[in-house]
């Protein structure tokens, strides 16, 4: 339906650009016949000559039309037209004439119609109607013929319906022109995105192979010299212990990245299941906090929980993983100050809350830090990783059903708002009496190693 009252509209805007030109060429066709005119029969003159005049008043009022009315070019032409056989046909009577030349002047006008302006079929019809009516009103009034009158209905009829024909013909070209050109524009538009999504994907893999290889090199040259300090120091007890402590730490924090590629690769290919059971939220949150403790153990920082909602259905292993990415960041952004982590009902969703008083984050940030490996203002404040924690959390969290978004500023804290869909209890439990697939049970790893 657009795409027609697109067509229809480029119709409008063609017919009055050519609408002038049409016009042109018409009074100069009925200028350049007077001399012919006055050679054979002079003493019409006076006639021809006020005719004339009456037909260019007319052209200059259709002009004036199309000016004020540009979107009903096509109809102020056909009126025009129309107007001009009328005109023609008039002459005749008054200078007892030849019906036969009123036929050829309304046989040039009709089929020249469609080939200047691109009239429907209708418009056409309405043309060949009243010059009918007209050319029938010279029988009437007892106009002479050199030919038979039946000749020239015979060839009115004839050229009006094949030139209705071709208008029509011509139109449903145009028509279907328009929709070819409007499928060729689409795919072009398809490849081009296409096309940018292939470049983009490039990037992201030229971006992804430098960001993981440092990330990868660093943990695993810290593991290779602190097991050669191992070796070195097996008489020393306590110096083991404390080695073999940071070897610890830092093969987390590469399992932890490993897991995160594993989690972004099953997320991006529809791999990854959830569960639907009844979640102890308030314990989740709690359990939540107390990671989050241990990870600003030695810096001023409160973490706060709150839950004001005792059970939600949803998958626990996937909400832990999104509460734990977002309070690793805001640990790792908060020098000082607090944490909170929160969960409260909205009608029939669950809002989960966490807020820091770290460094902030730009606003014009807020949309392009939930895209993978993209790193911004709180990276630079030492929050470190690849940039894969909260692409990991948008897509968990609309896995989920719900949607996640941001308000910070610089120097003001941040604050990521889960908001899920809550859902019966009674729900959950049959859900998770049935059976499950191999797949819903599978862990993604990377706890409160994702990073911003």
């Amino acid at each position: 339906m657009d795409l027609r009252e697109e067509h229809g509209r480029e119709l409008e805007r063609v017919t009055g650009e050519r609408f002038p030109l049409a016009q042109m060429l018409l009074i100069a066709f009925i200028a350049g016949a007077l001399p012919i005119e006055l050679h054979y029969y002079p003493a019409h003159r006076d006639t021809y000559v006020a005719v004339l005049a009456g037909e260019v008043v007319l052209s200059l009022v259709a002009y004036l039309a199309l000016r004020r009315w540009p979107e009903r070019a096509r109809a102020i032409a056909v009126a025009w037209a129309s107007a001009m056989a009328l005109c023609v046909l008039a002459y005749y009577p008054l200078v007892d004439g030849d019906a036969t030349l009123a036929l050829a002047a309304l046989l040039c006008l009709i089929s020249a119609m469609p080939a200047l302006l691109p009239v429907g079929l209708w418009h056409q019809v309405v043309l060949c109607v009243v010059c009918s009516a007209g050319f029938l009103g010279l029988a009437a009034l007892g106009v002479r013929s050199s030919l038979p009158w039946p000749y020239l209905v015979v060839a009115l009829g004839a050229v009006g319906s094949l030139s209705t024909l071709g208008a029509s013909s011509l139109v449903r070209y145009r028509l279907e022109a328009v929709q070819r050109e409007s499928v060729l524009r689409q795919a072009q538009d398809n490849l081009y995105v296409a096309l940018r999504r292939a470049e983009e994907a490039v990037e992201m893999r030229s971006r992804l192979v430098a960001n993981v290889s440092h990330e990868l090199r660093t943990p695993v040259n810290v593991i290779i010299g602190y097991s050669d300090m191992v070796l070195d120091a097996v008489g020393d007890a306590s110096l083991v212990r404390s080695l073999t402590r940071r070897i610890r730490e830092y093969a987390m924090s590469l399992d932890a990245l490993i897991s995160q590629l594993l989690d972004l690769s099953r997320l991006s290919c529809g791999k990854l299941d959830v569960a639907r059971e009844p979640v102890d939220l308030a314990r989740l949150v709690e359990d939540v906090a107390h990671d989050a403790r241990l990870l600003v153990r030695g810096k001023p920082v409160e973490v706060v929980a709150e839950c004001s909602v005792p059970t939600i259905v949803s998958d626990a292993m996937r909400l832990r993983q999104i509460l734990n990415n977002l309070v690793t960041n805001a640990a790792r952004a908060t020098a000082s100050g607090r944490i909170t982590i929160a969960a409260h009902a909205d009608r029939d969703a669950v809002v989960l809350t966490v807020r820091d008083t770290g460094c902030g984050i730009p606003p014009e940030e807020h949309k392009r830090i939930f895209d993978a490996f993209e790193q911004g203002a709180r990276a630079d404040a030492g929050a470190g990783g690849i940039g894969l924690g909260l692409a990991i959390v948008r897509q968990l969290v609309e896995l989920l059903g719900g949607v996640v978004s941001l308000t910070s500023e610089p120097g003001a804290g941040a604050a990521f708002t889960v908001r899920l869909p809550r859902a019966a209890v009674d729900e959950a439990r049959a859900a998770s009496a049935a059976p499950r697939a191999p797949g819903d049970a599978a862990s993604l790893g990377g706890g409160c190693g994702s990073a911003l």
